[in-house]
């Protein structure tokens, strides 16, 4: 099928959003006493200790179920991209994160069909988590700290357990912001295992959002691409299990891809429980393949982020089947755009996988929630346009060629996206 670039209202909303954020994450950098008085003040009032308090929060279900009834679709978020007009990352780098792409679509969706999509930062426990600024060091230092129990990694544990929590709360088909799954970021090591264990989600109802970058070879397009093999396996680190090179991967016989994918797909190769490693809101460590990307810390090691190379990604447009399990099987079938199912519906929003598919079979899922909204399937990058954004922060963008369409940009690498906050 045919997708899009992400919608320019879309990316103009997202760009608000990042300013909004940056200028909220200067002010707490400046006046960390102030956000760490309200986190105490919070935990005085439920009589227990600040950690103790942030530790309950993380695990508290009743904060990341939407109220009066309402079955909105939960949308993730890895990493992000780079815009002329967004916000100076750590690195120097203007730097979109799918954060706020997402949380900018599901607002969107919203003002269409009250209540009917949410990220992790708009629900009542991702808000307030998010406000508690605990990627900055010195928020935690006024906490605490170490003797307290407040870290270098108790922000990404903190993200870590919240967002396993939400996505085990999850219904029906799910978007997901972001090509494929980076090994250590918390998509790959708490979201994706909750939502395929959650029976009202399921393996088949895990969307990506976007399409295969055109760099991979058609067969890893096809194969490898599907939503399914990407919320299994990871493209960025050889050393762990359930890796794949989707170049090399192109170059094997039918029948030792068929065996291999296969074997990962039906569980014969666990998936390797680790702690994400993620040290800001944006970006984990850094790694020896990984140009940087985003990350917000308070060391400068702690301050870098991967950005996988260009070759280790994979997004696919509507829903697919798993690889096949013999080599003269057809690949992966694409399909139109996912539509969240009606209440009366128990579909699951995406086809059942291919007889032929080696991929194991999902849990049931529930009755999808009651919308009837489209998930998105787009290409990763934008048209930027030769004029700065309606906010103004950013400086002009670089000007459109005399003849001929603005430069399209595509993401650094995606691929090294983090989830969380």
């Amino acid at each position: 099928m045919t997708t899009r670039p992400i919608p320019e209202s879309v990316v103009e909303g997202a760009l608000r959003r990042a300013h909004a954020r940056h200028e909220a994450e200067q002010e707490a950098n400046e006046n960390p006493k102030a956000v760490a008085g309200r986190i105490k003040a919070a935990a005085k009032a439920a009589g227990v200790s600040p950690k103790e308090y942030i530790d309950r929060l993380v695990r508290d279900r009743a904060k990341l179920t939407p109220s009066d009834g309402e079955r909105p679709v939960s949308a993730y978020w890895s990493h992000g991209l780079e815009h002329p007009e967004a916000p100076l990352n750590s690195q120097g780098q203007h730097f979109l994160s799918q954060r706020f792409i997402a949380e900018e679509w599901a607002h969107q969706q919203n003002q269409a069909v009250p209540g009917s999509a949410q990220t992790l930062e708009t629900t009542a426990g991702g808000r307030e988590l998010d406000d508690m600024f605990l990627w900055d060091g010195d928020v935690r230092q006024e906490l605490g700290g170490e003797v307290q129990g407040f870290g270098n990694a108790y922000a990404s544990e903190c993200w870590g357990a919240i967002s396993a929590t939400y996505a085990g709360l999850a219904e029906g088909p799910t978007p997901v912001f972001a090509e494929t799954a980076y090994s250590r970021s918390i998509l790959y090591t708490q979201e994706l295992d909750a939502l395929q264990a959650n029976t009202g989600v399921g393996l088949d109802n895990i969307h990506f959002v976007y399409e295969p970058p055109p760099t991979w070879p058609e067969v890893s397009r096809d194969e490898l691409g599907a939503h399914a093999v990407r919320a299994t396996v990871q493209f960025d680190d050889p050393t762990k299990p359930r890796y794949f090179d989707p170049q090399d991967y192109a170059t094997q016989p039918p029948e030792t891809r068929a065996q291999a994918l296969g074997e990962v797909m039906t569980g014969t190769v666990p998936r390797k429980a680790e702690q994400a490693t993620e040290t800001g809101p944006d970006g984990p460590e850094p790694t020896p393949k990984s140009p940087a990307a985003e990350t917000e810390s308070e060391t400068e090691a702690a301050k870098s982020a991967t950005a996988e190379a260009g070759t280790t990604t994979a997004e696919v447009s509507g829903p697919e089947a798993a690889a096949p399990e013999a080599p003269t099987a057809a690949p992966p079938a694409k399909e139109s755009t996912p539509t969240v199912e009606e209440p009366t519906a128990t579909a699951t929003g995406q086809p059942a996988p291919a007889a032929e598919s080696p991929a194991p079979a999902a849990p049931a899922a529930r009755e999808a929630p009651a919308r009837g909204i489209p998930l998105p399937d787009w290409q990763l990058g934008f048209t930027v346009k030769p004029t700065a954004a309606a906010h103004g922060t950013a400086g002009q963008a670089a000007a459109a060629p005399e003849s001929g369409p603005a430069p399209e940009l595509t993401p650094r690498a995606a691929a090294a996206g983090v989830e969380g906050p």
